[in-house]
């Protein structure tokens, strides 16, 4: 009998803590927008849930797209705000069981300095500012023009660079880096993660290093090149390659 009642007790327990918190399986998206006026010369983005897809826009302001779910899509439990130079996007998803989060896209005026800093991932297509980025998720760059400063503790892959220069950090992830001019300085650091580099043909003053991989390199190598090119991962393979 006394196992009977504690399991009964065990029940209702559960049962009270799921009611008080939010269920929700496959939840649709819910999408909104908001324009904020802006006029400084840095804009800081910080987002507390969801990845940021950061793209081009037009001068005096930044637009935002929002797609949120689940518990993250009641009322008052997503918010925005552009304050001193700061672009805060918040959703609460904090006691759920089940499917809640959210998504941005964020347009930002031409010539704007940017830091970035999302745990669930950031894209950056199409900039020509210099752009700082912080995330624990993968990174994304496509046809960037300003110089980039990239850490995570994911992967990082950028594709049509012309930056002069770019320095990416990882933990465990990749760093795959592919360039449509040559960079000047390129700074590639991987803990555990494989380094791959495709610039166009040199030379360059290379460093590619790898504690316990395999290194490779097919670009013209010349020590006093005023174009650097440092590679290196503790335990993955390390290329540099002309394309």
């Amino acid at each position: 009998m006394r196992q009977i009642t504690v399991l009964v007790a065990g029940a209702a327990v559960t049962a009270m803590a799921v009611t008080a918190c939010s269920v929700s399986l496959d939840a649709d998206e819910v999408r909104s927008a908001q324009s904020f006026a802006f006029t400084g010369t840095a804009l800081s983005i910080r987002s507390s849930v969801g990845g940021v897809r950061v793209l081009q826009g037009t001068g005096g302001r930044v637009e935002v797209e929002r797609w949120v779910r689940g518990k993250a899509a009641g009322e008052g439990n997503a918010t925005w705000s552009l304050r001193d130079g700061t672009l805060r996007l918040g959703a609460d998803c904090t006691m759920v069981f089940g499917d809640c989060g959210a998504r941005y896209h964020v347009r930002v005026p031409p010539g704007v300095r940017l830091s970035v800093q999302a745990a669930d991932g950031v894209v950056l297509k199409g900039l020509t500012q210099d752009v700082d980025v912080v995330s624990r998720d993968d990174v994304q760059v496509t046809g960037a023009s300003g110089r980039l400063r990239l850490r995570t503790e994911g992967s990082i892959r950028a594709e049509g660079l012309t930056s002069a220069a770019v320095r990416c950090r990882t933990l465990d992830g990749s760093i795959d880096v592919t360039f449509d001019r040559p960079p000047t300085d390129l700074d590639l650091i991987s803990r555990d993660g494989r380094v791959t580099a495709k610039v166009p043909p040199g030379p360059y003053a290379v460093t590619a290093t790898s504690k316990d991989g395999r290194e490779r390199t097919t670009v013209k190598r010349e020590t006093k090149s005023s174009r650097m090119i440092v590679a290196r991962s503790g335990t993955g393979d390390v290329r540099v390659l002309a394309r």
